[in-house]
C-alpha cells in the first residue's frame, strides 16, 4: 500500500524563500548591471544595487569574472601589460588589478580617474558617445574633430564629433559637451587654458563628459599644435584620463613643455588603453 508523505514544514518554507528571493536578486543583478535602468534608482540605493550588478557580471565572466580566459590580457594589445576591456553593457573594473608596463610610473608618465574605492572612471563600450560643440569660433571645429577621431582611433572608445549641439543637449547625459567661452577657474588662475572632466557615478560609471576652452586659445587657422593640443588634452580629461607630470612628454602632462605635443605619449596610450574598450 502506497503512502503520501508529508513534507517537512522548514522545507516548504525554504521553497517559498527561494520563489521570492531568486528573482529578485536576478532582477537587482539586471538592474545594477545596465546603466541605463541604474539611472532610474534612487542615488542613496545605487550603489547596494550596483553591487549586484558587480556580483553578477563576476560570477557570468561579462567583466572576465570566474571564466576570464587566464590568456586574455595578452589578446589585442600593443600596450604590453594592458588589460584588455571586454566589451559589454558596462562592466567595473579595478585600478589595483591592471599593472603598468615596464618603464611606466603612475601618477609620473600616466594617470587615470577612479573612485574612493579603486574603480577606474570609464564609458560604457557600446553606446555611441557624440561629442557636440557649443559656441565654437571660427576656425575650432577642423581640430576639434581631429581630436575625436584621435582618441577615438586609440582608445576605442566610440567616439563620433556631431557637430553644433543644441542648448537642450549642453551637458547632456551619454555626450561629451564641449564649450568655448568663460568659466570660473580661468578669473583664479589666468594659465587655465581649459578645463574637463567626467561625471563619476557608483563602481566608476561615466555617463556625462564636458569641456571649456578659452576662444583666445584657439587659433583661426585649423591645424595649429597649441590648438590641437590642447583640445586634446581636456577630452581626454573628458574620457577619464588624468594628468601626467608636468613639462614631461606626454599630452597629458599638467604643464607642457615648450613644444605642445600632437602625438600621444606612450604613457597617453597606456591611460586611454585603461579607460577604453579595445
Amino acid at each position: 500500500m502506497n503512502r503520501q508523505r508529508s513534507v517537512h514544514p522548514a522545507v516548504s518554507f525554504s521553497a517559498y524563500l527561494l520563489a521570492i528571493a531568486v528573482p529578485l536578486v536576478l532582477a537587482l543583478a539586471i538592474v545594477g548591471s545596465s546603466p541605463a535602468l541604474l539611472a532610474m534608482v534612487p542615488e542613496e540605493h545605487r550603489g547596494t544595487v550596483a553591487s549586484f550588478g558587480e556580483g553578477a557580471a563576476r560570477v557570468s565572466g561579462g567583466d572576465g569574472g570566474l571564466f576570464r580566459p587566464a590568456h586574455a590580457d595578452a589578446v589585442n594589445s600593443t600596450v604590453p601589460g594592458t588589460a584588455v576591456p571586454l566589451r559589454g553593457e558596462w562592466s567595473p573594473r579595478r585600478a589595483a588589478d591592471i599593472q603598468p608596463p615596464a618603464g611606466l610610473i603612475a601618477g609620473v608618465d600616466y594617470a587615470v580617474e577612479a573612485t574612493e574605492d579603486g574603480y577606474l572612471a570609464h564609458w560604457p563600450c557600446e553606446h555611441e558617445i557624440p561629442v557636440r560643440s557649443y559656441d565654437a569660433p571660427p576656425g575650432s571645429e577642423p581640430d576639434l574633430a581631429w581630436a575625436v577621431e584621435t582618441l577615438a582611433f586609440a582608445s576605442g572608445l566610440p567616439l563620433r564629433y556631431a557637430g553644433p549641439g543644441a542648448e537642450g543637449e549642453r551637458e547632456g547625459d551619454g555626450a561629451i559637451s564641449v564649450m568655448y567661452g568663460d568659466h570660473p577657474m580661468f578669473h583664479t588662475d589666468p594659465e587655465i587654458a581649459g578645463l574637463g572632466g567626467v561625471t563619476v557615478w557608483p563602481r566608476g560609471l561615466v555617463l556625462q563628459g564636458s569641456v571649456t576652452l578659452r576662444p583666445d586659445q584657439i587659433n583661426p587657422v585649423p591645424g595649429d599644435a597649441w590648438t590641437r593640443s590642447l583640445t586634446l588634452h581636456e577630452l581626454m580629461h573628458a574620457v577619464g584620463v588624468d594628468h601626467a607630470v608636468a613639462h614631461g612628454p606626454e599630452v597629458m602632462a599638467e604643464r607642457p613643455g615648450p613644444h605642445p605635443p600632437t602625438i600621444l605619449g606612450y604613457g597617453d596610450q597606456f591611460a586611454l588603453r585603461l579607460v577604453g574598450c579595445l
